[in-house]
């Protein structure tokens, strides 16, 4: 079994990339869904993106990664705007041949499946929005299936 920690959308707020990875030590992976505003050293062990308001690091807009036979696609979700949002996420998962998209950028937390595909937004960790709680997530890989959590940051 695998563990990747998920996060995304701490606008600078650098203190929760360390406080998140002390919460969570066994991870095996940590993604950062963009929006992060920090340089690439503070991103370090991390798999993550660009988000629409990251300018300092230099940032893919997009990874692909696999744990235990699931294929990951991680991008910040900004260019999905917001008519057929999901239908162009399922969309972009079938171009890159992945099972599951790790998103941000609405900051609010998302766990969908759509015909066997998963659309997981982690929520934000520092600025949520439409009510929700600051938030990240937990995906628990085992044998080709998910089981995720999403954790609340008190």
């Amino acid at each position: 079994m695998k563990k990747i920690v998920v996060m995304s959308d701490n606008h600078g707020y650098h203190k929760m990339i360390d406080e998140i990875r002390r919460l969570e030590p066994d991870g095996d992976y940590y993604v950062h869904c963009g929006d992060s505003e920090a340089l690439e050293e503070t991103l370090k062990g991390w798999i993550c993106v660009r988000g629409n308001n990251d300018w300092m690091a230099r940032l893919e807009d997009e990874i692909v990664f696999e744990a235990e036979g699931v294929s990951f696609l991680v991008t910040h979700g900004n260019r999905y705007g917001y008519f057929n949002r999901e239908e162009l996420m399922v969309d972009d998962l079938l171009r890159h041949g992945c099972d599951v998209l790790l998103s941000g950028h609405t900051h609010v937390p998302q766990c969908e499946e759509i015909d066997g595909f998963y659309l997981i937004n982690p929520g934000s960790t520092t600025l949520p929005r439409r009510g929700s709680a600051k938030s990240y997530c937990i995906i628990y890989v085992e044998q080709g299936k998910i089981n995720v959590e999403f954790k609340e940051i008190i």
